[in-house]
């Protein structure tokens, strides 16, 4: 590792639907190291969190399967038509994701890390993107979009485009980018520039 004594840290966010987790495993093939927010948010929810009882409290029996885990389906129906409940849910967890992405961000240094990506969904939103060197932002046509978030989660368009809207318009967060990415094109295509865009990023490390 170069002189660096912590690791160099790439942001990576975009809309729901927009490929940005195909863009975080090519980077993980490239030798970064990945750390998901979605992925730890789904680790503090699992059956048995003590998070669960914070959620319970505040979205009632609902939003829970007979075993007492989480109904992801049923919570998101929730969140995304509902602002305030929204809100509610972020102000429960956000805490939490970020204070392990910060532990994670830490052992990651200490491990000698060269290239950490924080890939976050509300980078933006959550005023993470200070904590990166550089951020690249994950884009797609809109109604390519809506498709994808239809198919992924069988959801109809007017819930697709509910869940769109929940976020940072596109275009806002491609303003701020240090780069962006579109996934509207041949896999191999993307797969490429992010190889390339990787391969300049660390060319001095």
């Amino acid at each position: 590792m170069s002189a660096r004594n912590k690791a160099l840290r790439l942001g990576l966010t975009g809309g729901v639907g927009c490929g940005k987790s195909t863009v975080a495993s090519y980077l993980a093939e490239l030798g970064a190291t990945v750390i998901d927010a979605d992925k730890i948010s789904h680790e503090l929810t699992q059956k048995g969190s003590a998070f669960l009882d914070d959620i319970r409290a505040n979205f009632g029996d609902g939003v829970f399967l007979p075993d007492g885990s989480l109904n992801r389906s049923a919570l998101g129906e929730e969140i995304f038509n509902d602002e305030a409940k929204r809100i509610l849910l972020q102000k429960i967890l956000h805490p939490a994701v970020q204070r392990e992405m910060l532990s994670r961000m830490d052992k990651a240094d200490g491990e000698g890390v060269e290239v950490l990506v924080l890939d976050v969904p509300l980078l933006y939103e959550c005023a993470l993107d200070a904590l990166c060197d550089v951020v690249w932002v994950v884009s797609v046509e809109e109604d390519i979009q809506a498709l994808r978030v239809m198919t992924r989660d069988r959801i109809t368009r007017e819930q697709a485009k509910a869940r769109m809207n929940c976020q940072m318009p596109l275009d806002e967060k491609e303003k701020r980018a240090d780069r962006v990415i579109y996934t509207g094109r041949p896999e191999a295509d993307v797969k490429a520039e992010v190889k390339h865009l990787f391969k300049d990023l660390t060319r001095d490390l």
